[in-house]
């Protein structure tokens, strides 16, 4: 019967310390919940590449090219989650951990014909597909580092210890994404159907790395859970097993570790430049509008790089090109050689890109004004026409009053109108409109001077005239 334990106020020091290792041992127990019989039997079930496995790893290749081509990360994740590639790796790990030569070498062949599968989909695909453009997904994989390898560690860590467990977790499809094994072989066929040896012989090892790691940890984990041996070992041969496998995975490491270095140190030397150009360049009456770090071959006794800068505004004197170029050798520890393109040279697209980065708030403003001079144009034109209708409207009128004035003064022989007539007494000068009248020599003057004022009313009525002068001839 389980003794009661005592509260902790209760208990001595030691009984204290006690607790304290159960607690943590319980806290980190692996073998709790572990299900020996259905690891076993789930890795060799899923170990080989054939048949729905072979159908879902072409269909996974095919969905994860298709991610790259279009760029598309939301598609290379639904590729490796249908992926079973981790299956044979499983098994390597498996069959080095129980001492299976037989799982071992099983897993192994289906492991290489499973990468055979991957690179031959993939070739045909990149090999016809119109487009196969390099994008940012497949740039991405194409630089291998330590720290791929550390998330091959511990995504392998979580799948293994997954799928040893008596309730299996969710933790496969995270472990599937976050190893990432079908993205670099589908950018080594990219490479092999492009001619782009580079991109293969890096893509390949980070899925090289990436599988190399997941197959280490299954064997600790093996060990560790304390899974029996297949054929017995002696200490000799485990240790042996051990100093293989310390060196081979150094050795992999060996090219990780230089291109994080490589990295680690471009990306110290790309915000050491920034700095610079923003205190240096940010005096002058000049912007950079894009600058790049280029590794420089043809200095072989040392170091060196270029530095290619687009400047917009002042061009920079050669003397601060020279001084330039002087702070930063000092600054990098390395030769630096500043090439600029200055404003008159700067190509159009990258005057257009810049274009593009000015503010929104600058861009709202050019479209209000665009909007109003529109509208000014429009109200003109409109104007314009009213104008027009206008004339026409009025000289329409002067004729209808001609004929109306006919009609109802026929004593009237002749007559003139002018609606804006201009007179002067050599001080001042007055517009109105004048109207002259050459009547019947029949009328009297008392007959005209009637007429005339009735002809005067009916003009200032007819065509809405404030002042009329009105002289007879």
């Amino acid at each position: 019967m389980e003794q009661e334990k005592k509260p902790l106020r209760e208990q001595t020091p030691a009984e204290l310390w006690e607790s304290t290792k159960d607690f943590f041992h319980d806290l980190v127990d692996l073998k709790e919940g572990m299900d020996q019989k259905g690891t076993l039997q789930n890795i060799h079930n899923n170990k080989k590449m054939r048949g729905s496995n072979a159908w879902l790893l072409m269909c996974s290749i095919m969905v994860a090219s298709l991610g790259l081509d279009l760029n598309s990360p939301a598609v290379i994740i639904g590729a490796m989650l249908i992926s079973p590639l981790m299956s044979p790796i499983l098994g390597v790990g498996l069959g080095i951990g129980v001492n299976d030569k037989k799982t071992l070498f099983t897993s192994l062949k289906h492991f290489g014909l499973a990468i055979a599968i991957a690179l031959i989909t993939s070739f045909i695909y990149f090999r016809l597909t119109p487009f196969g453009n390099i994008t940012d997904e497949i740039m991405s994989r194409t630089s291998p580092t330590l720290l791929d390898g550390l998330v091959a560690i511990f995504g392998g860590l979580a799948g293994v210890i997954s799928i040893t467990r008596m309730d299996k977790s969710n933790a496969i499809p995270g472990v599937a994404i976050a190893t990432a094994l079908m993205p670099p072989l589908c950018v080594a066929g990219y490479g092999l159907a492009k001619g782009e040896w580079l991109f293969f012989l890096n893509a390949f090892y980070l899925f090289f790395l990436n599988s190399f790691f997941i197959a280490i940890t299954t064997y600790f984990i093996i060990r560790l859970l304390g899974f029996p041996y297949k054929l017995y070992m002696t200490a000799k041969e485990r240790n042996r097993n051990r100093l293989y496998i310390s060196l081979f995975s150094f050795v992999i490491l060996i090219p990780a570790i230089t291109i994080l270095y490589n990295t680690v140190k471009k990306v110290k030397e790309e915000k050491a430049v920034e700095f610079y150009l923003q205190e240096m360049i940010a005096s002058k009456e000049s912007i950079v509008s894009d600058w790049t770090l280029v590794d420089n071959n043809l200095d072989r006794k040392r170091d060196s790089i270029q530095l290619v800068l687009k400047i917009i505004g002042e061009p920079l004197s050669q003397e601060f090109i020279s001084q330039s170029d002087n702070d930063l050798e000092r600054l990098l520890n390395k030769k630096v050689d500043i090439i600029t393109y200055q404003s008159e040279e700067l190509p159009i697209e990258d005057i257009q890109r810049l274009q593009n980065q000015i503010s929104g708030f600058e861009g709202e403003i050019q479209q209000k004004l665009k909007t109003l001079e529109d509208r000014q144009l429009e109200k003109t034109a409109q104007v314009a026409e009213l104008s027009a209708e206008l004339d026409s409207l009025e000289s329409v009128s002067v004729a209808s009053v001609y004929k109306e004035v006919n009609a109802l003064f026929p004593s009237i022989k002749q007559i003139a109108i002018a609606r804006e007539a201009s007179k002067s007494d050599f001080d001042t000068i007055v517009t109105s409109s004048i109207v002259i009248v050459e009547w019947d020599n029949r009328l009297s003057t008392s007959s005209i001077r009637k007429e005339k004022t009735k002809l005067n009313d009916f003009l200032k009525l007819r065509m809405r005239l404030q002042d009329l002068e009105l002289y007879s001839k």
